[in-house]
Order: structure tokens, then C-alpha cells, then sequence
């Protein structure tokens, strides 16, 4: 449950060819420290192009994030897609609410993240992709570096 089905360095790694071959129709990304710094106010370097190409290869693509309304918003209104803000990641409900709002199916939706009891357990749990991105900083919260620790020990195993 704890184990991605690909682990990637940045978001460029995913490819709408990777996707395709894996029978990905839809992509659910999490924002902070994978598109965005935590707290930070700039994308991550490609983050907008790596949109930009997966819209024009016909991916559905949906921000689902635990992080705040007005963040979300804002993001999600720079990268032309929709965003789910305080959706209480790993809980299934956050995902379902993303698969009805792209109108896909578990087993043709990835879900790009960079936290393994987020992103990763949820998304194994709904029986979607899952992709752990390396993030893009050592965390904002205390709790989140140290689940970092413990997320490169799950990984390496």
C-alpha cells in the first residue's frame, strides 16, 4: 500500500507516452511540493509546460490537494485546470470526488504526488496509479520532514 508504482524525480518524467502505456486517461497532481514549493509562490521549473502538454495530449487533469481554498484557487487558475483544496488526503472520499469531477475511473487515472501517506496510500487504496515525485522542498511543517525520514526508508525498501 506504501509502494508507488513509479517513482520519479521531477514531473517532466511523466510523459503523456508513460501514461499512455499504462492506460492513463486522467491525472489527479497534488500542488504543494510537487508543483509548488511548500508555501512558496512560484511553479516548480516545467510545471506549467508539463500542463500545457498533457492538455494538448488530451489528459483530463485535476489539482486534489489538502492544502488551503484560496492556494488551490490560485494555482489552479494559473494552470487552466480545476482544484479540490482541504480534501483530506489519503481518505478515499478526496478521491472520489476527483475521479467524478474528471469523470474517470480508478484503474485510468494517476494520481503525481510527493508524499507517500498522502498521495501514494490513497491512490493505491482507490486502485489508481500512483506516482511519487521527489519534492520540491524538505517540508514547511515539522511533521512533514520528519514523515519524509520514514517515506525514504518505506521507499528504499
Amino acid at each position: 500500500m506504501l509502494q508507488p508504482d513509479l517513482l520519479v524525480s521531477t514531473i517532466g518524467e511523466v510523459t503523456p507516452e508513460l501514461l499512455t502505456g499504462k492506460g492513463i486517461e486522467a491525472v489527479l497532481v497534488d500542488l504543494d511540493d510537487t508543483l509548488v514549493p511548500a508555501g512558496g509562490d512560484t511553479l516548480g521549473e516545467g510545471a506549467a509546460a508539463w500542463f500545457r502538454l498533457l492538455a494538448a495530449s488530451g489528459f483530463r487533469v485535476l489539482i486534489l490537494s489538502n492544502g488551503k481554498p484560496a492556494r488551490v484557487a490560485h494555482w489552479a487558475e494559473q494552470l487552466g485546470v480545476e482544484g479540490l483544496p482541504l480534501v483530506g488526503k489519503p481518505l478515499g472520499r478526496a478521491f472520489r470526488r476527483g475521479l467524478a469531477l474528471l469523470g474517470s475511473e480508478p484503474q485510468k487515472t494517476a494520481m503525481v504526488g510527493d508524499q507517500v501517506f498522502t498521495d501514494v496510500l490513497g491512490a493505491n487504496r482507490m486502485g489508481l496509479y500512483s506516482i511519487l515525485v521527489s519534492p520540491l522542498s524538505p517540508g514547511r511543517l515539522f511533521h512533514t520532514r520528519l514523515l519524509r525520514r520514514v517515506e525514504r526508508r518505506i521507499v528504499k525498501e
